[in-house]
């Protein structure tokens, strides 16, 4: 018997079948009737208000997120977490760690006979606050992020980059004082574990810390800040990103009197490749950042992968 699902991007990943219609992470007004929606993480290109008119499932600590950001939470809503299994709206869910960030998350759903895995963000290497994603052998179809989905983006080793941040920190922090920015959900968060109280947080970061349980120094000559507007005047100014493992970009930023850390909550190019061949799916799609270039380095190696479909051309998976 075949079956089939619709799935399509419209500002959030749709999947309709026949028993259930819901959509991931949406980020603009939600097109006609949900059963439900999940939730991956907290970043802002990942929830919105819309969702709030919807039965939510998200972890516990994006609730949290959730709650710095928008002042509340869904008033309906399914907390869950890596390692359960439920059934929302007919349709059976599976959570895995994504790795991203603190309570981001992976979900297997199956639908009318055939396994979804959405990813949303996710990094397979961890940090020290996540364990790394791992593969789901055999999906039917995977939906995976494509952030650096593009062989110029492969990371250096995570301790080393730890490191190197650290050593940043002993060099300039009791010369001028050292502003490290850091995006104030996530990225702040890892590197405020990584310095504990020898670092302490902007406002915004130091919400983010207390609602998710990391500690923050109350004095100091390091400050975590969640952008490098920022920094304090005359403070040595370090940014955390991935998009530093480009030696280019690296060295246009110290032009300017910037430290470019290639710290990311990412996969890189050799992740994602990595883990979909361990995934094996019968039908990948790339969504967000390199999704194009993602997708075409899937098709050599013989998967079928194309960038999800926009809604004017919803997509049919037949099993």
């Amino acid at each position: 018997m075949r079956q089939c699902v619709n799935i399509y991007w419209n500002r959030g990943i749709y999947v309709e079948g026949r028993r259930a219609r819901f959509v991931v992470d949406p980020v603009g007004p939600v097109e006609g009737p949900v059963d439900f929606v999940l939730v991956t993480h907290g970043h802002s290109d990942h929830v919105s208000r819309y969702m709030f008119k919807h039965l939510v499932v998200a972890t516990a600590e994006t609730f949290k997120a959730i709650e710095v950001k928008f002042g509340g939470v869904p008033p309906r809503r399914l907390v869950t977490a890596p390692g359960r299994v439920f059934e929302v709206g007919g349709v059976e869910v599976a959570v895995f760690d994504a790795g991203h960030i603190v309570g981001s998350v992976m979900y297997l759903v199956e639908l009318d006979g055939v396994q979804i895995l959405i990813t949303g963000d996710y990094s397979v290497y961890g940090s020290i606050l996540t364990d790394g994603a791992e593969p789901v052998e055999k999906p039917d179809i995977l939906i995976t992020e494509a952030t650096y989905g593009d062989p110029a983006y492969v990371f250096p080793n995570k301790a080393d980059v730890y490191n190197e941040l650290l050593d940043l920190v002993e060099r300039h922090a009791g010369e001028r004082g050292v502003a490290i920015a850091a995006y104030p959900l996530g990225k702040a968060q890892e590197v405020s574990a990584l310095l504990g109280s020898r670092a302490k947080a902007h406002p915004l970061v130091a919400r983010y810390n207390r609602a998710l349980g990391i500690r923050s120094g109350t004095d100091g000559d390091v400050v975590v800040v969640p952008s490098l507007k920022a920094a304090p005047p005359g403070f040595v100014k370090v940014e955390a990103t991935g998009w530093y493992s480009d030696e280019e970009y690296r060295r246009r930023s110290a032009e300017r009197g910037i430290y470019g850390v290639p710290l990311s909550d990412h996969s890189d190019y050799v992740g994602l490749i990595e883990f979909v061949n361990a995934s094996a799916p019968k039908l990948v799609y790339t969504v967000y950042g390199f999704s194009e270039r993602l997708a075409r380095s899937l098709r050599r190696l013989g998967h079928r992968a194309y960038t999800i479909p926009g809604a004017a051309g919803l997509s049919r998976f037949l099993k």
